[in-house]
């Protein structure tokens, strides 16, 4: 499909073609001129004088004029070629944990294929932790598309959920930025959400002494609870030293156990000791922040803050409040891991508070984290209605007035001069003749 970047420009070639079709129906042949000496010579017949002509002529010239302005017109005012003649661009992100991506691709593209529709499926990772991923990608994928068919005015935008998430607090950022309606759909094969637990067991081992703070708070049941994926009967924090910690591993009665090692000097085998302890105002975990006096003694080791970022099976589950990781997460199968770096004071309070919820719950809740129904965003009905229109992912103010592909221009003027060069000889010729 044929468009152009500065469409008046062309307008105006489209005009003054006009003017020059006009101007050939309002031209006049004359007579040739005969010189001759007296009257007595002139031949015989009806007198003819100049006159209109209500047909054209020299078609040849009006082509190759008209073509010149048109070509050059065409050339400066950017024409764009775009291989879709598509005005709706209807957008699908979902989970890249979905299975058989490619059959899912073809089967989106197959039932919404439309005449006057282009289909661009996308599967995008951390949709099924956090929805707002997905409004991300879209976001950046409409741009992408937008740009590259200048056909498209609108964009139709669905998000594939799973029937919970471990938070929703992205999506609702992000679709204040979404300028048009988002569908929300959960597919037929999604896992079903897992039941609330009130409290899951926690039993505590390796506490030095009884004001160990840990086990007092999670002898009140504080933070304790939760859906999960992943059946655990029973949470084993270990306290003490890591090497106590890796022998009561060994010791675990259940295999399918959830251990958290929370040793009390703040040293998991993940981390390496500080050259010199900091202090820190609070640690962050499930959107909550604990404020208090935190002097922290570990960093988390490279090779495995490597692993954090390209692993699937490893998180971060907490963070200082300068973003340092605080605590992690690794699963394997059925089991599950963590690791809190987090010097709690003996004899401290800190953890019996309401802001330690969102801590103690990262740390002792199920594997994979409390579970948001997705459903509140299916059912959301003051969104708005409208589709996203291009323009808001479109910089007109920067984008180049240049030919897409880039050859047509230059392609483009030199037809244009060829015409004038071509209707500059035959004039020549006429004249001659």
């Amino acid at each position: 499909m044929l468009s152009f970047a500065v469409p008046w420009v062309f307008g105006v070639a489209v005009a003054a073609a006009a003017v020059v079709f006009g101007l050939h129906l309002l031209s006049a042949r004359t007579p040739p001129v005969l010189m001759l000496p007296t009257a007595r010579f002139v031949p015989g017949g009806d007198a003819r004088a100049v006159a209109r002509q209500p047909r054209l002529n020299d078609l040849l010239l009006l082509m190759l004029r008209v073509l010149a302005l048109l070509c050059a017109g065409a050339a400066i005012a950017g024409v764009q070629w775009s291989t879709t003649r598509a005005s709706r661009l209807r957008l699908v992100v979902a989970d890249e944990g979905m299975t058989d991506t490619v059959a899912w691709r073809d089967s989106v593209q197959r039932a919404l294929a439309d005449d006057d529709v282009l289909v661009a499926a996308h599967l995008v990772g951390g949709v099924s932790r956090d929805p707002g991923a997905a409004l991300v990608s879209a976001t950046a994928q409409s741009a992408a598309l937008l740009a590259a068919h200048r056909s498209l005015s609108t964009v139709e935008l669905t998000v594939v959920l799973d029937s919970s998430a471990a938070t929703l607090a992205g999506f609702a950022a992000w679709r204040s930025q979404w300028p048009g309606a988002v569908r929300v759909a959960t597919p037929g094969g999604s896992r079903a959400t897992a039941p609330v637990a009130n409290a899951l067991p926690v039993r505590v081992t390796g506490a030095s002494d009884r004001d160990d703070a840990v086990a007092a708070a999670l002898s009140l049941g504080s933070g304790v609870g939760g859906g999960n994926r992943l059946a655990v009967p029973v949470v084993m924090v270990q306290r003490g030293s890591a090497a106590s910690n890796a022998a009561t591993t060994r010791e675990a009665t259940s295999p399918a156990a959830l251990q958290v090692a929370w040793p009390s000097d703040g040293m998991p085998v993940s981390w390496t000791r500080r050259s010199r302890p900091d202090t820190v105002g609070a640690v962050v975990a499930n959107g909550s922040a604990l404020v208090g006096p935190w002097v922290r003694t570990a960093i988390l080791r490279d090779s495995v803050r490597t692993l954090l970022d390209t692993s699937r099976t490893m998180r971060a589950v907490a963070w200082w409040s300068d973003g340092e990781v605080a605590a992690i997460e690794r699963r394997v199968d059925n089991s599950c891991t963590r690791e809190a770096a987090v010097v709690v004071p003996r004899g401290s309070d800190l953890l019996t508070s309401s802001s330690a919820r969102g801590l103690l719950t990262a740390l002792t809740g199920p594997c994979g984290g409390v579970r948001m129904s997705t459903a509140m965003l299916r059912d959301n009905r003051t969104a708005v209605s409208a589709l996203a229109p291009a323009s808001a992912f479109r910089d007109d103010a920067l984008r180049t007035p240049g030919s897409d592909p880039w050859w047509m221009t230059p392609v483009l003027l030199t037809v244009a001069l060829l015409c004038l060069v071509g209707e500059w000889w035959w004039r020549r010729h006429q004249a001659v003749a």
